[in-house]
C-alpha cells in the first residue's frame, strides 16, 4: 500500500484540528462541572476527578434512595407520641447518621459524623435559616466522631411541621 497523497492532506488536517477543538471544549465543559475545578488541570486530572464525582453522585443517589425507602416505612409506622426514624448520611454512610424524633412542633435530632472544620455552625445555619428555635443543643467529638444532638422549636405545627423537619434534615445531610 501506498502511504496517502498530498491531495487530501489538508481536509484531514482541518478535520484533526476540528476534532481537537471539539476534544478541549469537552474537557473544558467537564472541567466546569466537577467540584473543586482546577484552573491548570491537565486532561488526565479533569477525567479523575470526573469519574470520582460521578461515583460520588451514585453514592448519593443511592443513599437517597434508602432514605426515601425508610420515609415511607416511617410514615406507615409512626406512634401517636411522634415520629421517629434513623437516616444514614450521604456524605459518608459509614459514619453518619441522623436520628429525628417529631412531637407536634418539637424536632430532636441526633447527628453523628465524622467531625470537621465549621460543621456545627454550618448546621446552625440551617436551623436559623428554617427559623427553627433551638431549645438545647450539645456537642461532643470522641475519636474524630461528632454527635450533635440539637432540640428545636418550628415555628410551624402538624403536617407542615413534619415537612420542615423533613427539609432540614435533608439540608443537615447534605452539608
Amino acid at each position: 500500500m501506498r502511504p496517502h497523497s498530498d491531495c487530501g492532506g489538508s481536509s484531514s488536517i482541518s478535520a484533526e484540528r476540528y476534532r481537537r477543538l471539539k476534544m478541549n471544549r469537552m474537557f473544558t465543559q467537564l472541567q466546569a462541572i466537577i467540584p473543586r475545578p482546577q484552573s491548570k488541570a491537565t486532561k488526565e486530572m479533569i477525567i479523575t476527578e470526573t469519574v470520582r464525582y460521578i461515583k460520588e453522585l451514585e453514592r448519593k443517589k443511592q443513599s437517597l434512595e434508602q432514605i426515601k425507602d425508610l420515609q415511607l416505612q416511617a410514615h406507615g409506622n409512626g406512634s401517636a407520641g411522634g415520629t421517629t426514624f434513623m437516616l444514614p448520611c450521604i456524605a459518608n454512610a459509614d459514619n453518619c447518621s441522623v436520628t429525628v424524633t417529631v412531637s407536634a412542633n418539637v424536632a430532636f435530632f441526633g447527628i453523628r459524623t465524622v467531625a470537621r472544620r465549621g460543621l456545627i455552625t454550618m448546621i446552625l445555619e440551617v436551623f436559623s435559616n428554617h427559623e427553627a428555635e433551638i431549645l438545647a443543643a450539645n456537642v461532643s467529638v470522641n475519636q474524630g466522631i461528632l454527635t450533635f444532638a440539637v432540640t428545636a422549636l418550628l415555628q410551624v405545627v402538624g403536617d407542615a411541621g413534619e415537612g420542615a423537619v423533613e427539609v432540614i434534615k435533608r439540608e443537615i445531610m447534605t452539608l
